[in-house]
């Protein structure tokens, strides 16, 4: 274990409980690469160019038997050995392609949730980064620790019965909220300004000062739908941010819209969609200094602050501020 490699793969959570790892690009198996040079040449046949995405795909594919996975969960992590049985299969977006791994379970069969806000602090800003499959070699002192505290203790020093099912109730409540907005099951104000009104009340709750842009706030084919502005005597920063209502995929309208705009130095773009993004979007987003909020991370940040939105807006997603019972 000492000499094992410690990676951290951006997992759909549906395969942590089939003991797998997953990743996307369903286009390409893969398992049927014996070699990284191999796996290009896939690619290429099938005139797909990764990008910057190929780093990612080589530490994916060199995840070998006995490596470290580190997979980021709702406000937890899952941690396993990889079993380095590949496979592929469709019908879990962004989890096409996988990686068999034994995570750490508890005495029961759950797997053990470490919380985020029990991990080191480097360590969980680490995680945040939005690459899917990063190299956590650096931390290797503080996962083994914390390894070693699971398999001795059970699992129990880190997560209870209660909290596991609280955390399966979150991630039940992200998933529902998120295809009741992504088909108009709310009662957000039509026509996209309902979404917008939602994220601009986010961006107040996290410190900014935010307000919905007019249509006509730019001239041709710029756009912004929110801008927000916070700041201090020591720094400021402003967003300038799309905002799109999509059930599916969002395309690259909202990209070229922000593309036009001027991209001032302490100006941050942003497109924040409840669809999903190909990573081939993303890619060229980043290239561009871009950031991008899919409809699952947009659903977590509104979950994360649902207890300290207004009454009105609780009632327009059809959320309750009262406790409910987990057993």
């Amino acid at each position: 274990m000492e000499n094992c490699n410690i990676y951290l793969v951006r997992s759909p959570s549906d395969l942590v409980g089939e003991n797998l790892a997953g990743y996307g690009w369903r286009q390409v198996d893969f398992s049927d690469a014996s070699s990284f040079d191999e796996l290009m040449g896939a690619f290429s046949a099938k005139g797909i160019d990764p990008g910057r995405h190929r780093n990612q795909m080589k530490r994916f594919l060199a995840i070998s038997e006995g490596d470290i996975v580190v997979v980021p969960l709702y406000r937890a992590v899952a941690i396993g050995f990889a079993t380095g049985i590949r496979s592929y299969r469709t019908g879990v977006e962004y989890g096409e392609n996988r990686v068999g791994v034994e995570y750490l379970r508890n005495e029961d069969g759950s797997v053990v949730r470490i919380p985020r806000s029990e991990l080191p602090e480097a360590l969980s800003t680490r995680l945040r980064i939005r690459m899917s499959v990063v190299s956590l070699n650096e931390f290797r002192e503080d996962i083994l620790r914390m390894v070693d505290q699971v398999c001795s203790g059970g699992g129990t020093s880190f997560n209870s019965h209660i909290e596991a099912l609280e955390a399966d109730a979150l991630d039940t409540l992200r998933k529902r909220l998120l295809a009741n907005i992504r088909n108009g099951q709310t009662n957000l104000q039509s026509g996209g300004i309902g979404l917008e009104n939602l994220v601009a009340e986010l961006l107040r709750l996290e410190g900014y000062s935010a307000r919905v842009l007019s249509k006509s706030a730019f001239e041709g084919g710029a756009d912004a739908d929110v801008e927000a502005f916070r700041g201090d005597r020591f720094s400021s920063n402003k967003l300038l941010i799309q905002v799109k209502h999509h059930n599916g995929m969002t395309g690259r309208q909202a990209l070229q819209q922000l593309k036009l705009l001027d991209s001032d130095d302490g100006v941050q773009r942003w497109i924040i969609t409840t669809g999903g993004v190909s990573a081939e979007l993303v890619e060229e987003a980043q290239s561009d200094g871009i950031g991008v909020m899919d409809g699952e991370t947009f659903t977590e940040w509104l979950v994360d602050h649902a207890h300290d939105l207004s009454f009105a807006t609780l009632n327009k997603l059809g959320l309750s501020k009262l406790p409910s019972l987990l057993l």
